[in-house]
């Protein structure tokens, strides 16, 4: 009876460890549906990424872009601040200017997609102020923020916060002043050894419900 309910716990706490992983993940799959812009804009566009420091007290910062779907021309993406890589290899923006920005081309119709992994150096004070990671669609000239009327035209905004030990902050969704009207969602996406950990939890539940008392 105590190893059925030790086994019982032990498989409980495995999958509760995984869903607190999974909720801290540092990951995230950002997916935009664009099939509502082609009838007023047409089959192209730009994407408007940013990281960016808080006022003060913000420390070192960056996030890696990968993974990308609905990307267009890579030859015209503009690079500003501390922003490094390529398409083809992934982008780095780091928060060590004021604005950190990747203007990329985009097609419109389909689902633009991409991942974004975010890494940071400590904070001991617990103190310092949060980056910004920013994402915005633009019309074919530029000259408008498509699917939000919020005033820094931004689709959805996630804040990091450093933690106690490096590469281990929080990140959460900041709200906006207006709901964009473009659908828009960012998902945690855990890391392989997340999954291995919940699965084997839930496999251990499973086979402790099967289990019965003699």
């Amino acid at each position: 009876m105590h190893t059925l309910m030790n086994l019982r716990r032990g498989a409980l706490a495995l999958a509760l460890s995984a869903l607190a992983s999974l909720a801290s993940a540092a990951t995230y799959h950002i997916e935009l549906d664009t099939a509502s812009l082609v009838a007023d804009y047409g089959s192209s566009g730009w994407i408007d990424l940013q990281f960016n420091p808080g006022p003060g007290n913000t420390p070192w910062a960056a996030v890696t872009l990968s993974d990308f779907s609905g990307f267009g021309d890579a030859a015209s993406a503009q690079l500003n601040g501390d922003v490094t890589g390529s398409l083809a290899g992934g982008y780095t923006l780091a928060n060590t200017s004021d604005w950190n920005d990747l203007f990329h081309a985009v097609n419109f119709g389909g689902k633009i997609g991409f991942n974004v992994s975010f890494s940071g150096a400590a904070d001991p004070t617990e103190k310092a102020n949060q980056s910004t990671f920013s994402v915005g669609l633009m019309n074919s000239d530029a000259s408008a923020y498509l699917g939000t009327t919020d005033a820094s035209g931004s689709l959805l905004q996630l804040n990091w916060t450093a933690g106690l030990v490096a590469d281990q902050g929080t990140v959460a969704a900041a709200p906006l002043l207006s709901t964009p009207t473009l659908p828009a969602l960012a998902a945690p996406v855990p890391e392989p050894e997340t999954w291995a950990m919940l699965a084997g939890g839930l496999a251990l539940l499973g086979l402790a419900r099967r289990r019965k008392p003699v």
